[in-house]
């Protein structure tokens, strides 16, 4: 029998075809259970499938898209609101709240509304998490799509690749509810994660440890490849006003790339130049003794403040290296693209250089946004073959950057938003469920629209549109 959908509203998103992150939400209004399948695409976009158990019984289901909206509310206790609204009014709004410098609370389970203005009508939800391919079988899947769908079977598809890929075994078990739901158990990484409350506190980033990271269940069979992979970071988390972002993209870079070379095999060397290391020399000498195998992967990320002089010809940014609000940096910065010259010079296979940083007049600074994201921490659904594709089977040089001449880049308290989208397009592109061959080009041109789209729809913000050259072979 066919799965009868209920539309509420036009959706332009008809498959999974770059889906990143899945969100279980059960919540109980007027004595009816809900459960939803939210499918994150992007702090922009996501779209989510409900049942109870009236649908299941009647073999249909609903499915609204749903859009990201953030508030600030300086002066009260609670100074920060994050909703995900949806295009139809009988589906539910998701709301969280969560105080000044702390991201945190985006882990606590949504307020529940369909009146976003009238805050007595706000019910808390049953729980909301995380719920990755590998904790789906087929019966799962088919509570939300009819088996005659194509994101069914692209889902399916997904769900072998990413248990083969991890060992994951089929045991699953039977939540206690009306409405009943098989799942995996969940799978733990064997990666050390930064918390939230480190995070905010500004621990010391270690090798190997930080936000996102790849699901390594299975690491003891991978066998080594003649690789290393080369990470170094250098990042203003010192700084007053953007510090905690500076901190938060650390955090984020050490956790994804250490997971992404554990999975290919890849020996994986990170350098990190933040707090009380953070000057101009520590880079020179950084840079200067740096010596990759031909065979290597680089990736440069700088995240702090930047700049450009009035007379400059050189479309990408300086790096302020100020140790200090007290030192000029006129005398205290390094140029993006010396950096790049200078890395691609050294010969590795792999060149990648990213600034996010602003492209404006010296001396310009902006304010850390009161954002938040349901981007993950965690990365189940890759695809390895695809990470190969882009860190094995690829050869040339990046050069990109967060803004254009004359604009700002924004950030907030998930980090920088040229940072964050740069993430969010990567994992789409090594997703099981995109249907397209990884691309570099397509990857840079898609972070630089989705930091373009993050800014200009903050009312706070002006757009900042990122600049690239991408020089790859496949």
């Amino acid at each position: 029998m066919n799965r009868l959908i209920f539309l509420f509203a036009f959706l332009s998103i008809s498959l999974i075809t770059k889906a990143q992150t899945f969100y279980e939400v059960n919540y109980i209004d007027d004595g009816t259970e809900y459960l939803g399948l939210m499918i994150y695409y992007s702090d922009e976009k996501c779209v989510m499938r409900l049942i109870n158990a009236e649908s299941i019984e009647e073999n249909s289901v609903y499915e609204s898209e749903y859009v990201n909206y953030i508030a600030e509310k300086e002066d009260e206790q609670d100074v920060g609101m994050m909703a995900y609204l949806p295009t139809e009014k009988k589906f539910p709004t998701f709301v969280w709240y969560w105080e000044k410098d702390d991201a945190s609370d985006i882990s606590e389970r949504p307020y529940v509304t369909y009146k976003i203005k009238k805050t007595d009508s706000y019910f808390e939800s049953e729980y909301f998490k995380e719920i990755g391919l590998e904790d789906m079988d087929e019966n799962y899947v088919a509570q939300f799509y009819g088996k005659e769908e194509p994101e069914y079977q692209m889902l399916v598809s997904g769900i072998n690749i990413v248990k083969t890929q991890s060992g994951v075994q089929s045991a699953f078990s039977t939540r206690p509810a009306d409405i009943e739901v098989t799942v995996d158990d969940p799978i733990v990484s064997s990666n050390v994660v930064l918390s939230e409350d480190d995070a905010e506190e500004g621990a010391n980033i270690e090798p190997g440890s930080g936000g996102n990271t790849l699901n390594m269940s299975a690491t003891a069979d991978m066998q080594k490849v003649d690789s290393k992979f080369h990470l170094i970071v250098v990042a203003n988390t010192n700084v007053s006003d953007i510090g905690l972002a500076c901190k938060r993209d650390v955090a984020n870079l050490c956790g994804e790339f250490d997971g992404i070379s554990r999975v290919l095999g890849m020996e994986y060397d990170v350098q990190v130049i933040s707090d009380r290391n953070f000057n101009k020399e520590n880079l020179v000498n950084l840079i200067s003794g740096f010596s990759p195998a031909s065979n290597d992967v680089v990736l440069f990320v700088y995240t702090g403040h930047g700049f450009r002089f009035n007379n400059q010809q050189d479309y990408y940014p300086n790096m302020d290296l100020c140790p200090s609000q007290y030192d000029d940096p006129k005398d205290n910065y390094v140029a993006v693209s010396d950096v790049f010259k200078q890395i691609v010079a050294k010969g590795a296979r792999l060149n990648i250089v990213m600034s996010d940083c602003c492209n404006s007049k010296i001396g310009a600074t902006i304010p850390l946004i009161n954002s938040n994201t349901l981007f993950s921490r965690s990365n189940t659904n890759f695809d390895k073959e695809k990470l190969k594709q882009l860190f094995l089977e690829s050869s040339g040089t990046i050069i990109a950057t967060a803004s254009s001449p004359g604009e700002a880049s924004w950030c907030g308290v998930n980090g920088g938003f040229f940072t964050l989208s740069f993430l969010e397009s990567l994992r789409n592109q090594i997703s099981v469920l995109t249907t397209t061959k990884p691309n570099w080009e397509t990857l840079m041109n898609d972070a630089i629209a989705a930091a373009a789209k993050k800014s200009a729809e903050n009312s706070n913000c002006k757009t900042q549109n990122g600049m690239k050259m991408v020089r790859i072979k496949n």
